[in-house]
């Protein structure tokens, strides 16, 4: 196991001479079963406040997004089992992990929509209908769009910090968007054309443009499991 890193700058939230521990840029629990067993898995040195926290919102991100992933892709493969073990309480191994278990199944359940319960408008792109169904026979479940946000942001703060030793700081911020194949023709275009691939497949594939100028300022391109994509931009707020 790697030392812990020492104190220094957190590559979250920017405050500088903390303690630290490695926080993965892609989580464990998010590898398929499918990964290579020797593949290097990205690591930063994050502040332990931020990867606590962020670590909260990557189990209830995975525990809902599962829910929407094909479970026999081999990109995904063993994922959609993962998420719902960690909801059923009969695989606990202890009365807290039971407790834990039966505590997260009941927020799961109360994320989920049906029918014409579900708005059309609020379909993340990708990740809609995959077993056919008429919109009344339908379910959904609600994931929240700070969470697509949070964690796409780590992932390009992470890469920067990676391949660079970057720090995205001010007067540079990151942006989200959630995007469809028609938004995402402009962002696709300079990826092709001047992007470089970051890939840890077949869980996560990461595509960058970066403009020289400023070495800072770039277009990001993320990919997971195969299934849906979020894109980030890097922007100078001052220019």
């Amino acid at each position: 196991m790697a030392k812990r890193p020492k104190p220094g700058k957190c590559v979250h939230c920017l405050r500088d001479h903390v303690e630290r521990n490695w926080d993965h840029v892609f989580p464990e629990s998010w590898y398929p079963d499918t990964t290579p067993p020797n593949l290097y898995k990205w690591q930063i040195p994050s502040c332990i406040p931020c990867n606590s926290q962020l670590g909260k919102i990557e189990d209830e991100f995975l525990g809902l997004v599962a829910l929407c992933l094909d479970p026999n892709a081999p990109a995904s493969r063993g994922i959609v089992q993962k998420a719902l073990r960690a909801m059923n309480p009969d695989a606990a191994t202890t009365p807290a992990d039971r407790k834990a278990r039966a505590s997260l199944a009941r927020r799961v359940r109360g994320h989920l929509l049906e029918g014409q319960a579900i708005p059309p408008e609020g379909i993340y792109p990708t990740l809609g209908e995959k077993w056919g169904r008429s919109a009344g026979q339908g379910v959904a479940v609600r994931i929240p769009a700070e969470s697509f946000r949070r964690l796409t942001e780590k992932i390009v703060r992470g890469i920067f910090f990676i391949e660079d030793k970057k720090y995205i700081e001010p007067p540079y911020r990151v942006e989200f968007f959630a995007l469809d194949d028609l938004g995402a023709q402009p962002a696709r275009e300079l990826v092709n054309r001047f992007g470089v691939t970051y890939a840890r497949e077949p869980g996560v594939i990461v595509r960058r443009a970066v403009v020289p100028e400023d070495g800072i300022s770039s277009i990001f391109e993320i990919e997971f499991w195969g299934q849906f994509k979020t894109h980030a931009s890097v922007t100078n707020e001052e220019t």
